[in-house]
């Protein structure tokens, strides 16, 4: 991390009262960001949903590429929040 950007899991040694809204701000990005990514794969998949009912039998095979970015997308898109960020140290 930079030196001047602050470090989201300090201690009670160096916790001081000015960083706390840098903090909050950091946590707010991540969760936001994480937030945005979920929002983006819920889109695809509506996308994708679309696709399957215009398509009628023929979705098999021309939503697959959909589906696989769907599937792909899926399993790396969750909300964990800022906690289950690792320490740097």
């Amino acid at each position: 991390m930079p030196a001047n950007d602050p470090e989201l899991f300090l201690t009670a040694d160096n916790f001081t009262h000015a960083d706390v809204q840098k903090i909050t701000e950091k946590k707010d990005k991540i969760v936001r960001e994480q937030w945005i990514k979920l929002m983006e794969t819920r889109i695809l998949r509506e996308k994708l949903e679309e696709c399957y009912q215009s398509e009628g039998v023929n979705h098999f095979v021309n939503c697959r590429e959909l589906a696989l970015r769907y599937l792909d997308e899926f399993p790396k898109n969750r909300i964990e929040g800022w906690y289950k960020i690792k320490k740097d140290h």
